[in-house]
């Protein structure tokens, strides 16, 4: 089956005479660090070295859009100390084929692999195992082991021919976690690391602008996710919500809904705990009144929903709060921040767990060049969770680095 689909999507490219646009960048980042929690240093402070390639292209014709990311990243971990060379590979495709002006359909796949596991260079703020080694923004890797993340998904999009209304689905199938021994015990504190993950995913959205200023949507949402420790949480989620233009810059939207879910033992027997809460997301989006044309953009949002937690794979209520800012400039000078505040609302376990993030970004234009940019990151996590430490963990980073992009390329 699978050649006589190639010979056709090959066939439906060479028919159609493709065109191509690519973009091709690359960066090299100086990070200074605290120490994974899992990582044996003598200092308190670390520094690596993350060389990341990154090439993007997209072919479209009439109907069809092919769209694919390949970025290897290079880390020398504790480069001055302790050099040691660590890769990670991503690749992303996505494929829309529109079959007639009101449907699309849509395939992904992302893979992220490799020996260490992060999309940006950042602290671990959960531990991955008593030995040494460990993971960045995903934790729970020990230094060796293989770490995979995958999604293919399958959906579409259509407007059922009315006006104004966009509806979209997507089924995919995801796997995350190691692949070298992942856990299968329940985690103890002080001796954990993230059990494997594999588990299928429901996401179904709509929108209908009622009138130019008013929109109504409806949000479906489920996963049924089955852990290397034998545990086993499934999550289903639905919420009506309405958006509001005040203007093009001021909006805002406010989202309740119904969770459910169920908690199933490692044993069989027992009967699953079973789930049942209200949800709530709220956002606004505001220009900051900043310079003397607004540029700032703010985005606040406050949330009350059902959080799997991926160490002992508890599901548990749990608000937050945050803001964004995203300052945007001449020649693609940016500045962005977030900060974030979220704590678990429940009267177990992990009724202290909570957690607090801030990070900034800033990527400018350096003079006499338009490919080559500087960019600068800083990132600050608190985290209290039940099976780390009785103790709050705070962890930082900083990174300096150089990026050369090119991004109008055509074939």
């Amino acid at each position: 089956m699978a050649l006589p689909a190639a010979l056709a999507l090959g066939w439906l490219l060479v028919a159609s005479n493709p065109a191509v646009k690519y973009k091709v960048s690359a960066r090299v980042e100086s990070v200074n660090r605290t120490p994974l929690l899992t990582e044996s240093s003598k200092s308190s402070v670390v520094s690596d070295l993350l060389l990341a390639p990154r090439l993007e292209s997209t072919l479209y014709t009439n109907r069809l859009e092919v769209k694919l990311i390949y970025e290897p990243q290079f880390l020398m971990r504790q480069f001055t100390t302790r050099p040691n060379l660590e890769l990670l590979q991503s690749v992303y495709t996505r494929t829309d084929y529109k079959i007639r002006r009101d449907f699309t359909l849509l395939g992904v796949h992302t893979t992220t692999y490799g020996t260490f596991p992060f999309d940006n260079q950042g602290p671990s703020s959960l531990p991955a195992g008593p030995t040494t080694g460990g993971g960045a923004v995903t934790p729970g890797v020990r230094l060796g082991t293989a770490y995979i993340y995958t999604e293919t998904a399958a959906g579409f999009m259509t407007s059922l021919g009315i006006k104004r209304l966009a509806v979209a689905g997507t089924l995919g199938w995801v796997v995350n976690g190691l692949l070298t021994n992942p856990p299968v015990r329940p985690v103890r504190r002080g001796n954990a690391a993230f059990p494997q993950q594999r588990y299928p995913e429901l996401r179904v959205q709509s929108n209908y602008g009622a009138t130019r200023r008013d929109y109504f949507t409806l949000s479906l949402y489920g996963r049924d996710v089955s852990f290397s420790t034998a545990n086993r949480t499934s999550l289903l989620q639905f919420a009506p919500g309405w958006q509001h233009y005040f203007s093009p810059l001021l909006d805002v939207s406010v989202d309740p809904g119904l969770a459910v879910g169920a908690m199933y033992p490692r044993i069989p027997g027992p009967a699953p705990e079973a789930v049942v809460m209200p949800t709530l997301e709220t956002a606004l989006n505001t220009p900051v009144p900043v310079g003397n044309h607004w540029p700032v953009r703010a985005k606040v949002r406050l949330r009350y929903l059902p959080y799997i937690d991926p160490l002992t794979t508890r599901l548990i209520p749990r608000g937050d709060v945050g803001v964004d800012f995203v300052w945007k400039g001449r020649r693609d000078a940016k500045v962005t921040g977030k900060l974030r505040y979220a704590h678990a609302l429940t009267d177990g376990i992990h009724r202290n767990d909570a957690e607090t993030q801030a990070e900034v970004e800033a990527l400018w234009p350096l003079p006499l060049s338009r490919y080559l940019f500087a960019q600068a990151k800083g990132q600050l996590t608190w985290t209290h969770h039940v099976v780390i430490d009785p103790a709050p963990v705070v962890q930082w980073y900083t990174s300096l680095g150089l990026v050369v992009r090119y991004d109008r390329g055509r074939l």
